[in-house]
């Protein structure tokens, strides 16, 4: 059995970059950022790593514990993703 701590940080990172992903077939012609895949790799690595820490994760099957970290990476991405946005357009 993997650790949860290890799972729902691979998960989260997965997540991380579907939004990315999803950004970019969204975009209009511009081409893939490996920087923004970076930069929101680190971000869903540290919510990950904190959702493991508070017990969130305790008791949940493997299953389970994917779509947790699935979730937190998307998510993670997602709001940081938009405060950049609106802060660039204040």
């Amino acid at each position: 059995m993997v650790e949860a701590l290890i799972l729902v940080a691979i998960a989260s990172a997965i997540g991380a970059g579907l939004n990315t992903l999803r950004g970019w077939l969204h975009s209009d012609g511009e081409s893939y950022s490996v920087r923004r895949l970076a930069g929101s790799l680190i971000v869903a690595t540290f919510a990950a790593l904190a959702i493991a820490q508070v017990q969130i994760v305790d008791g949940l099957t493997e299953a389970g514990i994917v779509l947790v970290g699935l979730t937190v990476g998307f998510t993670a991405d997602y709001v940081v993703t938009k405060a950049k946005k609106e802060s660039i357009e204040e």
